[in-house]
């Protein structure tokens, strides 16, 4: 018997962990949005010691960091696939940054003195925007639950 409990009692720990990682209604934005800042920050203090170029590419559904190499842009591998993030149904992202880019260029430039190009990205789930990364007032890139700020 309790072997029969110790059982039912891993395959329903197995089966909340299965259902709590689902992409869907219960999209953790706020874990996503944070976790990208974190990325950002520290390519912005991997800039500043190798002085390379990095970027951010942001489209409706998915972002993607990049770095300059042999004279273009080239996708950033970080391990984990923590380089880029698509997001589920019914999300997206929109972002605000001064000027135009065009081609495979990252919107976002992180310079090789650790310098970010200014910007507002938004995670949006059903036309609301729901977390906001952007950087503070020293240039760090945080990131903000909007839902806060309406209540």
């Amino acid at each position: 018997m309790l072997e029969v409990m110790l059982v039912l009692l891993l395959l329903s720990l197995s089966a909340t962990m299965v259902v709590a990682t689902l992409p869907g209604q219960h999209y953790r934005a706020e874990q996503e949005g944070q976790r990208l800042a974190e990325r950002l920050s520290g390519l912005a203090r991997l800039a500043a010691l190798d002085g390379r170029l990095y970027g951010l590419q942001v489209q409706a559904g998915n972002w993607q960091l990049k770095s300059w190499r042999q004279g273009r842009w080239q996708p950033l591998r970080l391990p984990g696939g923590a380089d880029e993030h698509a997001l589920p149904d019914g999300w997206s992202l929109t972002l605000n940054v001064a000027g135009e880019v065009s081609g495979n260029a990252p919107q976002v430039l992180i310079l090789p003195g650790g310098d970010m190009t200014p910007f507002r990205l938004r995670y949006v789930h059903d036309g609301q925007p729901v977390v906001e990364v952007t950087p503070d007032h020293d240039g760090w890139p945080v990131a903000t639950d909007l839902r806060d700020d309406a209540r």
